[in-house]
């Protein structure tokens, strides 16, 4: 019967304990990740969080904060990603 932690942890878990195949997948952090990093990625996303998120995927844009996704948009060339889709609605003013 396999743990519930072992589960939650997922292809960490296989990263460390797996196979080689397994474990040629995982690559070492860049950074120290910390005690409680487990947790903290384990942790649920907010309504908000989940929204930005699919909102990214479903448009191509950049996920992050504000700042850094505007810099990166602009780098990348994806400004367009963050305009409405479609046609302007003719407004008022040019009928």
């Amino acid at each position: 019967m396999t743990n519930s932690r072992e589960i939650i942890r997922g292809s960490l878990h296989r990263g460390i304990h797996g196979d080689t195949e397994a474990q040629a997948l995982l690559a070492e952090p860049p950074i120290a990740l910390g005690r409680r990093w487990i947790d903290h990625v384990n942790q649920p996303e907010t309504e908000a969080e989940l929204a930005t998120l699919r909102r990214s995927v479903v448009r191509g844009q950049p996920f992050g904060n504000e700042a850094w996704c505007t810099k990166v948009a602009k780098q990348l060339g994806l400004e367009h990603t963050y305009r409405p889709r479609g046609r302007p609605r003719i407004t008022e003013s040019k009928k």
